[in-house]
């Protein structure tokens, strides 16, 4: 039982490590700068592809603990290119931007396709403790999760955030490449409507409760809300023993759209277990019919070889008769060789669903759901406690629902400098 609580703790540090609003009081800074091909293929010869010089992003974050008061914030700046493809070396613009790295494989221009290439410019957090079991919240990204779901494993602009769900879009069969992602409830400060884009949009009133490790209950009031329509978002999760974790979630309290997030995890003596399921139900999917999903992750952390793997899988389903399963599957992996070198990975393909109806077409009979293929290794050198430097490569194929094939390339060098107690 000793060794379950190791396990989960040290998993649960990793998992701290990487949220996006800092887990403890301190400055951390990432500066990044990547080049590659990406997905854009207009006519202009800025939106062609072709290989080009993405820029430098930089990102700062800061939080401070006083008294009973914590404060947290983040800046995303560039120094950005509107280098044309094939040209390297001119055009900069400076701004405060949406853009990581990331965002050139992530974003196809013809038919807007994204899944998680954009972050915040900024955000600003308030949080006031009146008493060791309360907090109250507001900000723009308060980021209180209540339990597992398909997760980023990291900062949308650090190398070792994956796409979420293999690259799923969040659309009916047909208006995207790979249609079939699912948004899981699982932190109750969203934005109510959901979906890849608004769920960066986490600001929020918020209060929680929180006794010792044992049970959470915490509301929300996102923002967008109005008073002719008023709504809430509530979570809970209970920790009745060492082992086992339980957590829901409801997004539109009093609407008749929303989602409905459940989730559990149970740490076994090998790993670590993590199972979810959500019904999204929003108003903007009612002609899809709606859709649910269900997913699962395994954590295996071999601790005398500083190895962690965590494989998963997800199905999202919709309830319109004609639109088949989309599939994905992924697995992540940190292995620190040595004592100041580390290897990360993550690969993950994923199927999208189709029209049964496109069959009775004669131009879409050849039509299938999509798929695409996403692999991105990522190598760290911890130069000291404050200063860290990684390379990263991130390749991803696509062949959408009309057999269109593209391919998209990025690489680049990050440094993370963070302050240390």
């Amino acid at each position: 039982m000793k060794k379950i609580v190791a396990l989960a703790a040290a998993l649960m540090f990793t998992a701290a490590a990487w949220t996006q609003v800092l887990s403890e009081p301190g400055v951390k800074n990432t500066l990044s700068v990547s080049f590659g091909n990406s997905y854009f293929n207009n006519d202009s010869e800025y939106d062609a592809a072709g290989l080009r010089f993405f820029g430098f992003v930089d990102t700062v974050q800061a939080r401070i603990d006083v008294a009973k008061c914590t404060v947290d914030a983040m800046l995303n700046w560039g120094a950005l290119t509107n280098i044309a493809a094939n040209k390297f070396t001119d055009d900069f613009y400076f701004a405060n931007t949406t853009i990581t790295p990331f965002w050139y494989t992530n974003h196809y221009q013809n038919g807007s396709w994204w899944t998680n290439g954009e972050a915040e410019s900024y955000y600003v957090n308030f949080i006031y403790h009146p008493h060791k079991y309360w907090d109250l919240g507001m900000g723009t990204r308060l980021e209180w999760k209540v339990g597992p779901a398909p997760t980023f494993n990291g900062n949308l602009w650090e190398p070792f955030c994956h796409i979420v769900q293999g690259g799923l879009k969040d659309a009916k069969p047909g208006d995207a490449d790979v249609a079939g992602y699912t948004y899981y409830a699982n932190s109750y400060t969203s934005y109510y409507n959901g979906g890849p884009r608004d769920e960066l949009k986490k600001a929020s009133l918020a209060a929680r409760f929180h006794y010792k490790d044992f049970i959470e209950v915490g509301a929300a009031i996102p923002s967008g809300v109005t008073t002719d329509k008023p709504l809430f978002n509530a979570g809970a999760k209970i920790h009745p023993v060492d082992f086992l974790t339980i957590a829901a979630a409801v997004d539109g309290v009093f609407r008749s759209t929303g989602n409905i997030y459940t989730g559990v995890t149970v740490g076994f003596k090998p790993f670590i277990f993590d199972a979810y399921l959500g019904i999204d139900y929003k108003e903007s999917n009612k002609e899809n019919g709606g859709r649910w999903g269900t997913g699962a992750a395994l954590t295996f952390n071999f601790s005398k070889i500083n190895l962690m793997l965590k494989p998963e899988a997800g199905f999202t389903f919709y309830t319109y008769a004609d639109y088949t399963m989309a599939f994905y599957t992924g697995i992540r992996i940190n292995w620190q060789f040595a004592e100041k070198f580390a290897f990360g990975g993550w690969s993950s393909i994923a199927f999208g669903s189709k029209d049964s109806k496109w069959e009775d077409d004669p131009v879409k009979k050849d039509y299938w759901g999509g798929s695409i293929l996403d692999i991105r290794p990522d190598f760290t050198w911890t130069l000291d406690k404050n200063n860290s430097f990684t390379a990263f490569l991130d390749f991803q194929y696509r062949d959408n629902y009309a057999h269109e094939k593209l391919n998209t390339w990025a690489t680049g060098l990050y440094w993370t400098c963070k302050s240390s107690k």
